[in-house]
């Protein structure tokens, strides 16, 4: 951001912010809703689920867990069918 636009910034408040992008800038607060903003420039942005960004270590926690004989086990704590756990192993 140029000085100029950090010197607005600084002067913004959550009223300033059209009610569509309200709650996001209400869940990461105005200053990262800022940052964003100028990271973005207008783009779309597109956000994975929770359970994509979590998957790697999930997976790495079952094959930690894994001990060849508990793949129900293991189903049943992460939510998952047995062959899910089964391509985890077999990808490890």
């Amino acid at each position: 951001m140029n000085r100029l636009q950090k010197e607005l910034a600084a002067e913004l408040t959550m009223d300033d912010i059209p009610d569509n992008h309200r709650p996001m800038a209400e869940l990461i607060g105005l200053d990262k809703f800022i940052l964003l903003c100028d990271y973005i420039k207008g783009d779309h942005l597109y956000l994975p689920q929770v359970d994509r960004v979590l998957a790697p270590v999930r997976n790495r926690n079952i094959r930690a867990d894994y001990n060849g004989y508990n793949k129900r086990e293991l189903a049943q704590k992460y939510n998952l069918t047995i062959q899910q756990i089964n391509n985890i192993m077999k990808n490890a």
